[in-house]
């Protein structure tokens, strides 16, 4: 990671039977703002805020920053990284990957 300032985002992982679901909080942060990459079995994302005041508007005070974020989670052996997939809805990206199909659990039929 180069040497900006980056906030580590809250980050929350659910499992479900054929996959995981990962949360990670950004508020502020819009989709063209994001790079979400995974490297080998980890996923590694930075954001890079990009704060402007709408035309005619002057900031001339301010309780908060934009900031830029940046975190890395390994994958769990089972997930198949070709399966990722990422959406953005009001400050949480949310990641979904499933399990890879022979870690997954299945009922053997009795003959």
């Amino acid at each position: 990671m180069d040497t900006a300032k980056y906030t580590l985002p809250s980050v929350k992982m659910d499992e479900r039977p054929d996959g995981y679901d990962f949360k990670f909080v950004i508020p502020g942060v819009g989709k063209g703002c994001v790079d979400l990459d995974v490297e080998g079995r980890t996923l590694v994302l930075k954001t890079h805020a990009k704060h402007q005041n709408p035309a005619g508007f002057r900031q001339v005070a301010a309780e908060f920053e934009y900031d830029d974020y940046a975190a890395s989670v390994d994958l769990p052996e089972m997930a198949d990284p070709a399966t990722l997939k990422a959406s953005l809805t009001n400050g949480i990206l949310s990641v979904s990957v499933a399990k890879r199909p022979e870690t997954q659990a299945r009922r053997i039929e009795i003959a």
